[in-house]
């Protein structure tokens, strides 16, 4: 399915802004699910752009330090899409979810 032009001005706009999807969606009054399918309509399909793997260390803190100081996590993809977690996440089940991501 084509991206229609209103979705397309504020995909690029979004990836300009620097914010994340869910920020993003706030200042605009989007359905962040909704913004989120029309940016992944938006990205370019390149099968043969190889992926990267980078070696990541994750150093436990205590979870209520952690969520107080509301600290996180924030992995970007090439294609504009950032996922944030908090640093309260289990290292186990994000090393799994970059597996799973790879």
């Amino acid at each position: 399915m084509k991206i229609n032009a209103h979705w397309q001005r504020h995909v690029e706009a979004w990836r300009k802004s620097g914010l994340s999807q869910a920020d993003y969606c706030r200042q605009q009054g989007f359905n962040p699910k909704t913004f989120s399918a029309w940016a992944r309509r938006a990205l370019p399909i390149d099968k043969n752009t190889p992926l990267d793997v980078v070696s990541v260390q994750v150093a436990p803190s205590p979870p209520t330090a952690a969520v107080e100081a509301g600290a996180i996590i924030m992995l970007r993809f090439p294609h504009g899409t950032q996922l944030e977690l908090s640093t309260a996440v289990s290292p186990r089940w994000l090393a799994e979810l970059l597996r799973c991501l790879a």
